[in-house]
């Protein structure tokens, strides 16, 4: 019976490790996400200026540069939700091991 408390206590101690590399990365990547958005809000807010004063020909690089910030925010975002995933992973295994422990 010790045995097997020792194997469900290092079960909980492996999910929680887990869990601190999990959430360490969701963090980074919510960072990322951050600057990425930041970026687009700033490409936006010069496109506005640029809008006013542009001649309508040069409008289509304007566009060009807002999908390209774009298409990297939607791409941070979607490591965002790849990352919490994986925590609610961790949040079922530590659910699980809890159980298993008490």
């Amino acid at each position: 019976m010790i045995a097997n408390s020792s194997s469900k206590s290092s079960d909980l101690e492996r999910e929680v490790k887990k869990l601190r590399v999990r959430v360490d990365d969701y963090l980074r990547e919510s960072e990322e996400f951050k600057k990425k958005l930041d970026k687009l809000i700033s490409k936006l807010e010069e496109a506005c200026v640029k809008l006013k004063m542009e001649k309508p020909e040069n409008l289509i690089a304007i566009k060009r540069e807002i999908m390209e910030v774009i298409s990297e925010a939607l791409k941070a975002d979607g490591e965002i939700q790849h990352e919490r995933s994986h925590l609610l992973e961790s949040y079922g295994a530590i659910i699980l091991a809890l159980e298993k422990e008490l």
